[in-house]
């Protein structure tokens, strides 16, 4: 890792030793020249159904929620961006409808991540899609938990270990704006695959020893397959 990195902060040096999770390697990938974003994968989806049911979870600004160009969206964020001012597990308790493609985009931790994976499947129609984004932390400061920069992952990845082993879906990840992760789902009762216990202590060093395990597909790749499902 550059040390420039550190100007105006903590020094590498002293990073290392806060933290014990400190890592010097850095995945070298520039996501601005990769030419698809999140909503070029997720419009793409929204297309393939007759009055698509779109759900958000963690809207902010809006980038995302703003740009999908459906009547019927909901948008949750219990701070602003959406249509629905609560949390997420709030929404889910108390939500009566089902949608067609489901984006989230939460809070950046694994624990609340797998959540909202579990509580969208239940609400998931069948061959309906489920994308997640950040999957792809580049170093182990955009995956600290908890957050230490303005560009953050955070420990979603984890979630991956889990969705390789759930039946009932297509999963794979997109190597674009930070990784976006896509399910789809084949049948109507699907059981997310729980290995909490043996995932939640994991780091980004585990990342980089375990990502050989996740499908990631180039951007044309993943194109071709939302329009071929």
């Amino acid at each position: 890792m550059d040390k420039k990195a550190f100007e105006g902060k903590l020094s590498m040096e002293e990073h290392q030793k806060k933290f014990d999770n400190f890592c010097d390697t850095v995945i070298e990938i520039n996501w601005n020249k990769i030419l698809y974003n999140r909503i070029s994968f997720i419009s793409l989806a929204t297309q393939k159904f007759k009055n698509c049911k779109y759900l958000e979870i963690g809207c902010s600004s809006n980038i995302c929620f703003n740009a999908i160009p459906l009547i019927n969206k909901t948008g949750v964020d219990p701070e602003k961006g959406g249509n629905i001012r609560d949390t997420s597990d709030n929404f889910f308790k108390n939500n009566k409808k089902n949608f067609d493609v489901i984006f989230i985009d939460g809070l950046h931790q694994y624990e609340q991540c797998r959540k909202d994976i579990i509580n969208s499947l239940k609400i998931l129609n069948e061959n309906g899609f489920i994308f997640l984004h950040d999957m792809i932390p580049r170093t182990w400061l955009e995956e600290n938990v908890p957050r230490l920069q303005s560009v953050w992952s955070g420990n979603v990845w984890k979630v991956a270990l889990e969705l390789i082993k759930t039946k009932e879906i297509d999963f794979f990840v997109i190597k674009a704006d930070h990784g976006v992760e896509i399910k789809k789902k084949k049948k109507e009762n699907v059981v997310y695959h729980d290995d909490y216990e043996s995932i939640k202590n994991l780091k980004f060093k585990d990342f980089l020893n375990l990502n050989e395990k996740i499908k990631y597909l180039d951007p044309e790749h993943a194109l071709e397959l939302i329009l071929s499902h």
